[in-house]
């Protein structure tokens, strides 16, 4: 165990010269679309300001606001490739998470639970760790959705009216049905990670207490018995609780309440999934062999209510 022990030490200084070296990476490829966002913003705010501020004639007035529009695209395009790449990156350390929490489980099997005590504390450092990279990662992955889905609704926005045919309207609701959905599946994951992350928390605070409530106290010799209840009296040692466990104990209960909480937000989101999948885009696309009807059947297998736990732990506030 001491020799696994500093196998783990060794890892964990490998993954913070992994995150050291892909920050400096990431951060390298993420300068020039940050830069050509700040340019185009700026450079759309003094031709907005013109237009505000200046004496200018037709034509000049239709040619900056083309060129705003350009601006503005190019800063649409810069923020598209800072998102994406802000995902990549969350990818790459929850990849390394993963696998290390992996190995730890394996290893937990080969030692009994005394024995794993030691390395218990690192593992749950590695689930917390894990949760937080992978909410990162949802949620980066939740701003690429909801940009994509404003630019279809853009598209449909200035889509010109004698160019809005049935195929090219429908075609744009299907895509952004598609990209609703995967938008209440990434849903679900962040509130699953939100859920882990309590989870692990609330085991090491249970943890925690059990450790407190079977310390054991050694006292002084005492000769006279009268001593020792008067000392008693006085330090509360018989019936107060420890401080320590007190306030643990509170923490546990407000971890507990924010994961009812989770849980009645989840149920929320399955019946928005529901309202979702009984409101398609258009009655010809809910054929059997359509794109748009084998999305609604991938929707279908997400749980739509709530199940027998959650309930229990949004009534009762524990698992």
């Amino acid at each position: 165990m001491v020799a696994l022990m500093e196998v783990y030490q060794e890892e964990d200084e490998a993954y913070q010269e992994l995150v050291t070296v892909a920050t400096m990476f990431f951060q390298y490829l993420l300068q020039p679309f940050r830069d050509m966002r700040e340019v185009a913003t700026s450079c759309k705010l003094d031709i907005l300001k013109s237009l505000d501020e200046d004496d200018l004639g037709p034509k000049r007035i239709v040619a900056l606001e083309k060129e705003a529009q350009e601006w503005t695209r190019r800063a649409e395009e810069a923020i598209v490739s800072i998102q994406d790449i802000t995902v990549n990156y969350f990818k790459e350390t929850v990849k390394a998470l993963a696998g290390m929490q992996k190995q730890m489980e394996q290893d937990e099997k080969r030692f009994g639970q005394a024995a794993w005590a030691t390395a218990a504390p690192r593992l749950e450092r590695l689930k917390l760790m894990l949760a937080r990279e992978a909410l990162q990662l949802m949620r980066a992955k939740e701003l690429c959705l909801n940009h994509k889905r404003a630019e279809i609704r853009r598209k449909m926005e200035d889509l010109p009216e004698q160019e809005k045919n049935i195929d090219v309207v429908d075609e744009l609701e299907i895509q952004y049905y598609e990209v609703q959905l995967e938008l209440y599946e990434v849903k679900f994951e962040i509130l699953k990670y939100e859920e882990i992350l309590l989870i692990t928390q609330l085991d090491s605070i249970k943890r925690l207490i059990k450790d407190k409530q079977d310390e054991v106290v050694y006292y002084d010799p005492c000769e006279n018995l009268e001593e020792l209840r008067v000392l008693d009296r006085v330090t509360g040692l018989q019936d107060d609780v420890h401080p320590e466990v007190r306030e643990l104990s509170r923490q546990r209960q407000q971890l507990e309440s924010r994961r009812g909480w989770i849980c009645t937000r989840r149920a929320r989101l399955r019946n928005r999934t529901v309202g979702a999948q009984g409101s398609s885009p258009s009655p010809r696309f809910q054929g059997g062999g359509s794109l748009l009807s084998r999305k609604v059947k991938e929707a279908s297998k997400i749980r739509l209510w709530p199940t027998h736990d959650d309930c229990f732990v949004f009534l009762y506030g524990y698992n």
